[in-house]
């Protein structure tokens, strides 16, 4: 599938959808509204539906309603670790998209935070905590609540964060990670992958060693990853 010129003219994230592409995998750029509009609840329902689209129009696009990964990069990143953990079901649908179901079975992501309240702590000196802050202050709508100075995973944040919804039927993880990430630190890779591990859950971290937050993937590898676990 031709995915949109601004895309594809992207420097970082439009070079591997273009490797995608010719590794022939079909590519679904996915639009969703917008913070700090709107938060994450409509977000993620909004890639959520887009799943079901794409699983409700599969004989119209060419591609296996059940193998559907999910890609992506920062922000895309934790939408993409929220597929991956995630499959909502709509009681009494009203239509055939929104019947069918918004589970993905791999997931490949790169420089994404999976506990949104893990930052701002004594370790974090390398991080820019006022440009996340306010990121994460958008995205939510407020602040983690703290607790002896530090932020908890509570409430709104932990609805919002991928590490709280593990469970030992989620899709497999490739997470790729920088060990100088401005505005990720690199526990979010670890702590995502043992609590993956501890629920039985294929994961494997990478580290793309100083590439601040755009760590370089391994196309190939990537390749293998989805080949392994949309079969």
């Amino acid at each position: 599938m031709q995915l949109k010129d601004d895309i594809l003219s992207d420097p970082y994230l439009g070079k591997w959808s273009q490797v995608l592409i010719d590794k022939g995998y079909t590519v679904f750029v996915i639009n969703t509204r917008t913070a700090p509009q709107y938060h994450f609840v409509d977000i993620t329902a909004d890639c959520q539906r887009a799943v079901r689209f794409v699983r409700f129009n599969a004989k119209k696009y060419g591609i296996d309603a059940n193998r559907i990964g999910a890609f992506g990069h920062s922000s895309g990143a934790i939408l993409s670790s929220m597929l991956g953990v995630s499959d909502t079901s709509i009681v009494h649908a009203e239509n055939g998209i929104d019947s069918c179901s918004s589970k993905i079975q791999a997931v490949c992501t790169l420089a994404a935070a999976f506990n949104l309240a893990d930052y701002n702590t004594k370790a974090d000196t390398a991080i820019q905590n006022s440009v996340v802050l306010k990121i994460l202050s958008n995205y939510v709508g407020e602040l983690p609540a703290l607790s002896k100075g530090e932020f908890i995973l509570s409430g709104k944040y932990a609805q919002a964060s991928p590490i709280t919804h593990i469970t030992n039927d989620d899709a497999p993880f490739l997470i790729y990670y920088s060990n100088n990430d401005p505005y990720t630190p690199t526990r979010q890779a670890t702590d995502m992958q043992k609590k993956l591990v501890e629920n039985n859950v294929p994961v494997k971290i990478v580290l793309s060693p100083n590439s601040r937050h755009r760590p370089i993937p391994d196309m190939d590898e990537v390749d293998r990853w989805f080949k392994k676990y949309l079969k």
